[in-house]
């Protein structure tokens, strides 16, 4: 359980937000992580070709550290293979075509996963099931009980929502990148369809924090004109309103909670300081300026300023926290606010 959201500023920057919790058996218990949001690009492609992406998963924590590692490897082994083998010198993959290799790696992954399944169950794998047989030592095997058929059916197609693989089938994720052939861009990834899509819309949520999210970015992106939405939004103003999307999913879903990872992509910024990764003590912060901003004990400058110091500008902490509570209206009450009173 957990909420991942994404928004596009303008065709070369854009962010991405999530919570840290986790749960195991039916929410009965439940932990943190900091790590849902990732890199996926290898430092050394960054800095030749000035391509960052970050995925962002919900579901089984396994399952997206996997994709996680899928997506790496093989970035690092298209710039190996490409080296030994020139194409197009200073170009290399397009934004696009890591979606691409990371849907086909997806669905390597999911046959994997099923085949293995398969074949401790039965003796065989999904190949088999088709064909209609399996080899063996002593020879060729028949698959014809209907029991049998019938279980590994569901488990290749999640048929009933087939529940010795559903730890698989329950992911979903995002996909935020740059390069500078397409620009930035946003991609959404559903296991339970097998689907891949790039987002249109300015904004993408996943998880169990997406209703409430959807609600905040709709009110958000309702304020601006056509002509912002396609073309720019002020980084900023964007900023807090996907801070504020997932305050909400964390006040009001209980699969939702802990720190915010915060990701930046700034396709304008040189090579390496593309990819900037907001978290700990400054997330905090953020976010608490951003909850105090709309329960209007700060005002909407100070707390656009303060975001705009903590997010992009990389200002310290503890100088942003003193200007925050200096400049409140009421210091005691936005101290109150923040230890978890009522405002």
């Amino acid at each position: 359980m957990t909420v991942v959201n994404a928004i596009r500023f303008d065709d070369f920057s854009g962010a991405m937000v999530c919570d840290e919790q986790v749960s195991w058996g039916n929410m009965e218990r439940k932990g943190d992580v900091g790590d849902k949001i990732q890199s996926i690009v290898p430092t050394s492609l960054t800095e030749k070709f000035g391509l960052v992406a970050a995925y962002g998963g919900s579901g089984t924590s396994s399952v997206s550290e996997e994709i996680k590692h899928l997506a790496f490897h093989f970035l690092r082994q298209e710039d190996e293979s490409r080296q030994k083998y020139p194409a197009k010198p200073g170009k290399f993959l397009t934004i696009q075509q890591v979606a691409d290799r990371i849907f086909g790696s997806i669905c390597e992954m999911k046959r994997r996963h099923v085949d293995e399944y398969l074949f401790h169950r039965f003796g065989f794998k999904g190949i088999d099931l088709i064909r209609g047989y399996y080899e063996t030592k002593n020879g060729k095997v028949d698959i014809s009980q209907k029991e049998i058929i019938e279980e590994a059916q569901s488990a290749m197609t999640w048929k009933g929502g087939f529940s010795e693989l559903k730890f698989l089938f329950v992911n979903r994720g995002i996909m935020a990148g740059y390069e500078p052939q397409e620009g930035f861009r946003i991609f959404y990834f559903n296991m339970m369809t097998f689907s891949y899509e790039p987002v249109q819309a300015v904004f993408q949520s996943i998880g169990s924090g997406q209703d409430m999210s959807d609600f905040a970015f709709a009110d958000f992106v309702g304020t601006k004109t056509v002509q912002e939405r396609r073309e720019r939004m002020d980084p900023v103003d964007a900023m807090v309103s996907i801070i504020h999307a997932t305050n909400l999913a964390s006040a009001n879903n209980i699969g939702v909670g802990g720190y915010f990872n915060i990701v930046v992509i700034d396709g304008n910024k040189p090579n390496a300081g593309r990819l900037n990764e907001i978290a700990d003590e400054h997330a905090k912060l953020a976010s608490e300026t951003v909850a105090a901003y709309k329960a209007e004990l700060v005002p909407r400058k100070l707390a656009f300023d303060t975001i705009g110091e903590l997010i992009f500008s990389g200002s310290s902490f503890d100088k942003v926290e003193r200007n925050l509570f200096r400049k409140s209206h009421n210091e005691r009450a936005l101290s109150r606010f923040l230890r978890g009173y009522k405002p």
